[in-house]
């Protein structure tokens, strides 16, 4: 079995996984220190994945503040980046090949949490310098009543029809994980070779029907209907759908997906050590990996998880062509994909 569908079993078999190439951020400023009693993690949006509700709990239970964060995968690396000299972060959460980037990057310093063994070993670098929290599959979220009567597309290949022109949104990945992950993998998932041409033309094709590339959290736009078709995790349509009661429907297209490891990694001089890794620790604990599943993110270790939670997750047969990218060259690769998709597709 494969590391995605080996992901999914574990869920299903239970009883009861911006723009750093923009040009780079100047170094910041230095700042005043972030109040006691609080820890700060890049990438800490509360609409994805749960972290508003993770993080409330871990005040409640601690007294520790998360404060929230609305910078996506790669505006978090590229300011760990320009503040290296002056850390204010203590950790940041990333979408798997910008979070192995920026540890490559020499961002991060080498932490094991609690849970650490657990993990396996294709979700985590040896050395502590990054490790998977949870997962997602890149997916076609659909807001049905927003299509006027169109139907649902199906595949990433229905999104190229004139039907639904300026009703696809996906997010730049320059700035945000989750967009790089599919501008990085659809053109694996279509069947391209390295030159990534396949997936360039796809992206290029489908560029009509776009209605922006956004470069700012669009959850709320996407319940409220402003966003008929919004390419992201399943796991934000799932929530959308089960959580907040929108009319949304979560497709996982018929070619394919992608798997995308969601990783955390320990700042490198962070202001707060002791606390970021108490926290860190209890990222990995039953009660927050619960949370995050409340959001229908995949939880990396084995939780128990009610079996009528589970039935709202699609199939595990339409995860069957699920694709696991190599994290290592995502993050070789990560700076040219980007600036090639600036190159051609950043004009509006």
């Amino acid at each position: 079995m494969n590391r995605p569908l080996a992901l999914l079993a574990v869920l299903f078999t239970l009883p009861g996984l911006v723009a750093c190439d923009a040009k780079p951020a100047p170094p910041a400023p230095a700042q005043k220190p972030a109040a006691p009693g609080t820890v700060i993690q890049y990438d800490c949006i509360p609409n994805y994945a749960n972290w508003g509700g993770v993080t409330e709990a871990y005040w409640k239970r601690t007294g520790v503040r998360v404060p929230p964060d609305m910078k996506g995968s790669s505006a978090a690396m590229a300011a760990l980046d320009a503040e290296k000299d002056h850390p204010q972060a203590d950790c940041a959460y990333y979408s798997g090949g910008i979070g192995f980037q920026a540890a490559k990057k020499g961002l991060h310093q080498p932490y094991k949490p609690a849970g650490w063994d657990k993990i396996p070993a294709s979700l985590k670098d040896p050395e502590g310098l990054w490790w998977t929290v949870h997962t997602a599959h890149i997916a076609i979220l659909v807001n049905t009543p927003a299509l006027k009567g169109r139907p649902v597309p199906k595949s990433f290949a229905d999104l190229l029809k004139p039907d639904y022109k300026g009703m696809v949104v996906y997010d730049d990945p320059r700035v945000m994980g989750t967009a790089f992950t599919f501008v990085y993998g659809v053109n694996a998932v279509l069947g391209g070779g390295a030159d990534m041409k396949a997936g360039f033309d796809y992206l290029q094709k489908l560029d009509p029907n776009v209605l922006k590339y956004a470069k700012e959290n669009v959850y709320n736009d996407f319940t409220r209907g402003e966003i008929p078709i919004w390419i992201n995790a399943d796991g934000n349509g799932l929530k959308a759908k089960y959580v907040d009661h929108a009319p949304v429907e979560v497709v996982i297209p018929e070619e394919g997906t992608i798997t995308m490891p969601l990783v955390m990694g320990m700042a490198k001089g962070a202001p707060h050590p002791e606390a970021a890794r108490k926290y860190l620790d209890w990222l990995l604990s039953d009660e927050a990996q619960k949370l995050m599943a409340e959001s229908f993110f995949q939880p990396v270790l084995g939780v128990d998880l009610p079996a009528e939670f589970l039935a709202k997750f699609p199939p595990r047969s339409a995860y069957a062509k699920a694709i696991d990218l190599p994290l290592g060259d995502m993050a070789e690769n990560g700076n040219a994909v980007k600036k090639r998709w600036e190159s051609i597709l950043s004009g509006r």
